[in-house]
């Protein structure tokens, strides 16, 4: 038997909170494991279960919220979840049991345009910490590694666990219940309705989503869009988008086309969400940088074809037969001195509108057989099952010596929202 121990977040739907959530009841399933769980400071004071609650059904929350801080047992190996990222010197009870070696530690990192000082509790920025020894980084797509590896870590000490997605959790509707869900919605079949679910954020581009959906329905009335806003769990809401393009494209987001937008406010079940992307036609995310776009994995199990930016975070799981990719430009922020220089990928305006008005016309990802049979494949392949299994295997200390990495940042720092 094994003890392993997780640092991180639950009881909220940041993303990192449902990563390690989701994470943790795949631990739970696995044989010869004892699983311990400490939990640590949310990155806003605000959160609470009770407003940002994860939404798992009741069975599978009361799994996650069962698992217990060690009591003085000792650890195999530690996993930490969260941000800022910690070196685990934080927490004074995680340092080693006297007379044991220092159990080996994986370490989330994912980042949407590199990291910073402001990615890492102050001074673990220049800790060899991450990478002593045994230890190991990981994250979810080859962008955010390649972002990762330009703080200066060695290629080696990061390695590239894709996210996962639960679909039991996560599945096509059947027919009648697919139109039943878009009626209560005030959809029919005429209409064709995009779905969004990203945060107000200038990396998310929502701006450019709003922008293509007022442009597209100047000729395509019967497109719609649903926006699911992050403003109770961030503090930034769709105002923040729509406010300057209204000013700036006045005789596009006339009432009427305002009037197509739905936003859907409430803090979401995962069955509730479910609900959202199986009733869409199409997920539509033209972002900037993401370290891993879950939404758009989550649309995809659903049955749900998507449009997203090409080059980015989602080419390293979104192919031709479940995506559109909109063509984009590798673009970087002025550099500061904390931040330095941010890299992203500026998705194409002109092309945002044409992925969309084929998904509007018919002239896109059809949704046949062929289409379940390639989200059903991807899907299998996703799953967190298979992430957690490649996660116990980075756990295991090889009897090699292992290779040191040097810690500090050899680039300019890349700034992490």
């Amino acid at each position: 038997m094994k003890n392993g121990l997780i640092e991180g977040w639950r009881g909220v739907n940041h993303s990192f909170a449902l990563v390690n959530q989701c994470q943790i009841l795949e631990f739970l399933r696995e044989p010869g494991l004892r699983l311990f769980h400490r939990d640590l400071p949310f990155a806003m004071a605000h959160w609470n279960a009770a407003t940002h609650g994860p939404g798992f059904a009741a069975a599978d929350w009361e799994k996650i919220a069962a698992l217990q801080p060690p009591q003085g047992e000792a650890m195999d190996w530690i996993m930490r979840v969260c941000s800022p990222f910690r070196t685990g010197n934080e927490c004074a009870e995680a340092r080693v049991t006297p007379g044991r070696e220092a159990p080996l530690t994986l370490s989330f990192m994912i980042t949407e345009m590199g990291l910073s000082n402001r990615s890492f509790e102050p001074g673990a920025q220049d800790s060899d910490a991450f990478t002593r020894g045994a230890n190991q980084i990981v994250t979810s797509t080859h962008w955010s590694r390649d972002r990762i590896l330009e703080w200066g870590y060695a290629p080696e000490k990061v390695h590239v666990v894709s996210c996962g997605v639960n679909s039991q959790t996560f599945c096509a509707m059947a027919d009648a219940d697919r139109q039943l869900t878009r009626a209560n919605l005030g959809f029919d079949s005429r209409h064709c309705v995009f779905l969004n679910l990203g945060a107000a954020m200038w990396n998310k581009g929502m701006d450019v989503l709003l922008l293509a959906f007022a442009r597209l329905r100047q000729k395509h009335r019967h497109i719609r869009l649903v926006i699911k806003d992050q403003q109770s769990l961030y503090g930034i809401g769709m105002d923040k988008v729509l406010g300057p393009l209204r000013q700036s494209h006045s005789g596009l987001f006339t009432d009427e086309t305002l009037a197509c937008i739905s936003t859907v406010t409430a803090n979401l079940s995962q069955g509730q969400l479910r609900q959202l992307y199986a009733m869409a036609d199409c997920y539509v995310s033209p972002y900037r940088a993401e370290g891993f776009n879950l939404p758009v994995l989550e649309a995809i199990a659903c049955g749900t074809p998507v449009v997203v930016t090409d080059k980015g975070a989602t080419d390293d799981f979104c192919n031709t037969a479940v995506a559109l990719r909109i063509d984009s430009r590798a673009g970087v922020l002025d550099a500061t001195p904390d931040r330095g220089v941010a890299r992203y990928q500026e998705p194409d305006p002109d092309a945002t509108v044409t992925a969309m008005a084929r998904m509007a016309t018919g002239a896109g990802i059809r949704r046949d057989a062929l289409f379940d049979d390639a989200c059903r494949v991807l899907t299998q392949r996703l799953s967190w099952g298979r992430a957690v299994k490649e996660l116990l295997a980075l756990t295991v200390v090889q009897s090699q010596p292992q290779p040191q990495s040097h810690a500090g940042h050899v680039a300019p720092a890349l700034y992490a929202t």
